[in-house]
């Protein structure tokens, strides 16, 4: 099971919800920034969750709005929950950064390219951290463990504008850098 497990169960542990109901928490979250994740895997999700007992499902109606069908994490889908938070919280800690595969390969680029990439990791880092500034602020009401994120992210995104106007300076003193393409 992976953290997107951890997530969906943690939203049903707090209350059932629907698929629907669901996906939306994560995009009003804005935790699909942090974990991939979409509405049909979250369907899927829950269907194989229902699958292992970890939810039971209940189709209902509301008036004459059309049916949807609610998930309740039963006995064992709080056990597993619990699990994955012991299991996720003794993890080594990861950071996986797409734009490193960039870097990686910067060499294999004439000058223009490479310079050009390095512009495109640094203009989107300072967008991130400009969303999340923004963000910061109008969060004031979500409790504490999830503004924490948005906190942790603005720190991390602090230290990568750092490192790469380092990163920057050391590819101006390499001087012959860049490949020959």
């Amino acid at each position: 099971m992976s953290t997107i497990d951890l997530i969906i169960l943690g939203s049903l542990y707090q209350s059932p919800k629907s698929a629907y109901e669901l996906q939306k928490q994560i995009e009003d979250r804005n935790l699909s920034r942090w974990v991939k994740i979409g509405s049909y895997t979250v369907y899927k999700k829950v269907v194989q969750y229902e699958s292992k007992d970890l939810v039971i499902s209940e189709t209902m109606r509301n008036g004459n709005m059309p049916e949807k069908t609610v998930y309740t994490l039963t006995e064992k889908g709080k056990t597993v929950f619990k699990e994955l938070m012991t299991k996720f919280s003794a993890n080594e800690t990861r950071i996986f950064l797409e734009f490193n595969a960039v870097i990686v390969n910067l060499a294999l680029l004439n000058e223009t390219e490479a310079k050009e990439c390095i512009d495109n990791i640094k203009q989107s880092i300072h967008q991130t951290k400009q969303q999340i500034s923004e963000q910061l602020p109008t969060h004031k009401d979500i409790p504490l463990f999830g503004r924490t994120i948005l906190q942790q992210q603005y720190m991390l995104l602090e230290t990568l504008e750092e490192w790469e106007e380092n990163f920057e300076q050391e590819v101006q003193q390499e001087g012959n850098f860049y490949g020959n393409s």
